[in-house]
């Protein structure tokens, strides 16, 4: 009897510990790697499966993140309809008067990095953008799109609030 109470005991405490381990759901493949840096310090890090949130007064947070079959796929559908790896390397604004355009406060440079099987291409630019021009109107869809995937995902959500903002 003293054995099968032990054996009881035993079981439910080894039950109550694997329990407690953290939810650790595995991610899904990252069959499309992506690094963007965007608006000041945010950054997607799929090569690392991390993503970083600028709060701005209280500095950065990191945290695990990676993206879906299906978040993936959607990005794919993008990149290919946009012809992502056949865009210029570099976006620069060059005014076709002479006025010059500056924003304030600049967000820096923004750079989307794209691995999907042999293709690896790196895009960078800075605003203002000619937004004119296709190629640009292409990027910032995809930039779009990846900002609100990153953003519809409940690990985002649960990030806290930017607080204060760059002037």
């Amino acid at each position: 009897m003293k054995t099968q109470i032990k054996f009881f005991v035993l079981f439910f405490f080894l039950l109550f510990l694997s329990s407690c381990k953290e939810n650790s759901v595995e991610p899904d493949n990252q069959f499309i790697q992506i690094y963007f840096k965007y608006s000041f310090k945010n950054e997607l890090n799929t090569f690392a499966n991390t993503y970083q949130k600028d709060l701005v007064m209280d500095g950065v947070i990191k945290v695990k993140f990676w993206l879906t079959k299906e978040e993936q796929n959607k990005i794919l559908d993008k990149v290919n309809a946009v012809n992502y790896f056949s865009l210029p390397d570099t976006f620069k604004y060059i005014p076709q008067d002479s006025i010059s355009i500056a924003i304030n406060p600049n967000p820096g440079e923004q750079i989307l990095r794209i691995k999907y099987q042999e293709n690896d291409k790196k895009t960078v630019w800075t605003y203002p953008l000619n937004e004119d021009n296709p190629k640009v109107k292409d990027l910032l869809e995809l930039n779009d799109l990846i900002i609100s995937i990153i953003e519809s995902k409940p690990e985002y959500k649960k990030l806290p609030p930017a607080r204060g903002g760059y002037y």
